[in-house]
């Protein structure tokens, strides 16, 4: 209730209300310190996964899964910090794949990005210079995880929602943290994650590009530089030469130029 001139009003406010949060939308993250022997003018790039759990209606006004960034560039010797998180607490009802309410992210090279499953073990060992990652057990760690605890599908008594169901990360952590990898080969990789890319319906998809140290064009430039300077290094030793030997050859050449 409120007064002015004589008058009482009451206002359309509910005290009761003041302190609710209807939609929290507050988020906290951590930054930790750059790891020893990493220089500091070495550039760290985060490679993460955005969205959630939901077709693109259930999911609004978030959005379904996505790598973030979808297309990385970055140079030979830089490093990327693979890291992620899931929840276990997604409305129950939302698409998706695996547990009910869980969100999971894997990461699986690719042969192209129009590609929606990844390279096989064939595919593997004839291309070995083309691999986004060289080691067996990193590779392992990237599709699985690091789960525990699981069993055939024959030993599933729930199907793609028993939590022991590997095959669909039922039995990973929230949390994935692949660690900081520096990039030594150059090239462009595609990759997937396999849980959530459900090929025309909702892709979960990147591109990771390496370019060299030192572009091809910058390569170019370099040279094409040299062969100036060199060039008109030439030159002008022979305007040199041929001011103190006004009768040489080089003379004759440099007065018809």
């Amino acid at each position: 209730m409120v007064s002015q001139d004589g008058n009482t009003v009451k206002l359309a406010i509910d005290t009761t209300q003041f302190g609710r949060t209807f939609q929290d939308r507050t988020h906290m993250f951590r930054i930790i310190p750059r790891p020893t022997g990493v220089p500091a003018t070495t550039r760290i790039h985060n490679l993460n996964v955005a969205g959630k759990r939901g077709n693109i209606v259930q999911a609004y006004p978030a959005t379904e899964y996505k790598f973030a960034p979808q297309f990385l560039h970055i140079a030979q010797g830089d490093y990327v910090h693979f890291q992620w998180t899931g929840c276990d607490t997604n409305p129950a009802g939302n698409a998706g794949e695996g547990t009910d309410g869980t969100d999971r992210s894997n990461m699986m090279q690719m042969k192209a990005l129009a590609d929606s499953y990844p390279v096989t073990d064939t595919w593997i060992a004839a291309n070995d210079d083309k691999l986004m990652f060289k080691e067996q057990a990193l590779r392992q760690y990237f599709t699985y995880l690091g789960q525990t605890g699981c069993l055939p599908t024959s030993a599933l008594t729930n199907g793609d929602q028993d939590r022991a169901n590997c095959y669909k990360l039922n039995a990973a952590s929230q949390k994935f943290d692949g660690g900081l990898l520096q990039a030594n080969n150059t090239g462009t990789f595609y990759y997937m994650a396999s849980r959530n890319n459900n090929f025309s319906n909702r892709g979960h998809k990147g591109t990771f590009v390496v370019n060299s140290f030192i572009p091809d064009w910058a390569v170019g430039v370099v040279i094409a530089g040299a062969a100036l300077f060199l060039g008109a290094s030439i030159i002008g030793g022979m305007i040199l030469y041929a001011k103190s030997n006004p009768h040489s050859g080089a003379a004759h050449l440099i007065s018809k130029l």
